[in-house]
């Protein structure tokens, strides 16, 4: 299943990204506002060019049953990233802890200036899940979580916006 999203926020793209890689704010979004029952930066290495990171996480949503007797209850997901930062363009895979030949999960996000001091976030979301029988449940049941996760990321990043923005 792939979808897109698309969300218009105060600030210039450098603002934004440099918020969404900004360390002090996992704690606050991750275990805070999206709720999730853990979130660990594992590796993160920058250059001129680029940020590459790796972080590892377990999302506070309780998983359909059919589902989470699948995955077990310690599942947890791997998201390996990278941010371009001249194409403001920041692609990642995650890989779940269970099922990892059968889950395919990645997107890109792309910030673009929109004028003043506002930017254009464009997502592109990919997730697919070839498990029999539970495939399509999974595959629904994640593309309306990752759609609520982002509307709570952007509008977590709204109350934090830099006041001139």
């Amino acid at each position: 299943m792939k979808f897109s999203l698309s969300f218009e926020v105060a600030g210039a793209p450098e603002e934004f990204f440099g918020w969404f890689f900004a360390p002090v704010r996992e704690d606050d979004l991750y275990k805070g506002e999206l709720t999730y029952r853990s979130y660990e930066m594992v590796a993160q290495r920058e250059s001129e060019e680029r940020v590459v990171r790796r972080t590892r996480f377990q999302r506070g949503v309780q998983l359909p049953e059919p589902v989470a007797k699948l995955f077990g209850g310690d599942f947890s997901e791997i998201e390996d990233g990278t941010f371009e930062k001249a194409d403001r363009l920041w692609t990642w895979r995650v890989t779940p802890s269970s099922l990892a030949d059968k889950i395919r999960h990645e997107g890109s996000l792309r910030a673009e200036d929109a004028g003043g001091t506002r930017s254009r976030l464009g997502l592109e979301l990919t997730y697919e899940a070839k498990v029999f029988g539970v495939g399509g449940l999974l595959e629904s049941f994640m593309e309306k979580r990752l759609r609520e996760e982002w509307d709570q990321t952007v509008g977590f990043y709204g109350r934090q916006a830099p006041a001139s923005a």
